[in-house]
């Protein structure tokens, strides 16, 4: 089982859309994937869709109500079931779905001594009770106390990132969050790569920042995937519609480009 926490501290990359479609993508290539929605947008949670064994709403079983139980009781077992969710849509998909409470348990886990842990210890329990092959953590765009479980519970980190002006330097930051966690926290951590997405590559700028990107961290062996995901009106078009692109558009070129990528992906964490 591959943990694998999609990263950057910067927002609307698409780190939502590549966990949604990479996930996807998995599904259709055999294994059985689970997400972590742990953005209290929610948006991974619409988009994958839940079904409803449970009330969600009123029992609130979400990914902040598991952290917390576990910071009542360090040694607590949860009831999976509660909090893991089969996607309506997707077989061999589930999700453990997260919406605007979470922010409130943000705050506590900042006061829990052993606050940089918390997801870590659920992550465990679930290795020991299901078979998934990966485990995706889609990430807010930061780095507080959420992004450092996350890390801490993960065996990679990919990161997207778009190729614009300032795409070097919010990477070169990023990687030196990364090497603390390594190097504090978890020491098996490692960097999958680094995926580009939403790329005009009808524009200079995106050509010269996607080459920038590939030799700058190419030439300390950090892999830049080869498949760059381009900019399209049609993934906005398929948020909307709540289906992945390739459901959406089996044609169009980010369809191509996903899959491509997905392929590069599973042959850099396996």
């Amino acid at each position: 089982m591959k943990v694998i926490s999609l990263v950057n501290h910067k927002g609307g990359v698409g780190k939502t859309t590549i966990t949604f479609n990479l996930a996807v993508n998995l599904t259709k290539l055999g294994y059985k994937v689970l997400v972590i929605d742990f953005d209290s947008q929610g948006n991974l949670s619409k988009t994958v869709g839940i079904e409803q064994k449970y009330d969600i709403e009123n029992k609130s079983y979400k990914i902040g109500t598991a952290l917390e139980e576990i910071m009542r009781d360090l040694e607590t077992k949860l009831e999976l079931d509660k909090y893991i969710h089969a996607s309506s849509k997707y077989s061999d998909l589930d999700i453990i779905p997260c919406d605007l409470s979470f922010a409130e348990t943000k705050l506590r886990l900042n006061a829990a001594t052993e606050r940089c842990f918390v997801l870590n210890i659920l992550i465990n329990q679930i290795k020991e009770e299901r078979d998934y092959d990966f485990i995706l953590i889609d990430n807010a765009p930061s780095i507080d106390v959420d992004f450092q479980n996350s890390l801490v519970a993960s065996n990679y980190a990919l990161i997207v990132t778009e190729a614009d002006d300032y795409s070097v330097d919010g990477i070169i930051r990023l990687i030196t969050q990364l090497g603390k966690i390594k190097k504090f926290y978890n020491p098996d951590l490692q960097i999958a790569g680094i995926v580009i997405n939403k790329a005009n590559m009808r524009t200079k700028l995106a050509k010269a920042m996607t080459n920038q990107i590939s030799k700058i961290f190419g030439d300390v062996h950090i892999n830049v995937y080869n498949s760059v995901i381009p900019q399209s009106v049609k993934i906005g078009e398929s948020k909307m519609m709540e289906k992945s692109i390739g459901e959406y558009d089996s044609k169009n070129p980010v369809t191509k480009a996903l899959e491509s990528f997905t392929e590069e992906f599973v042959k850099s964490v396996m």
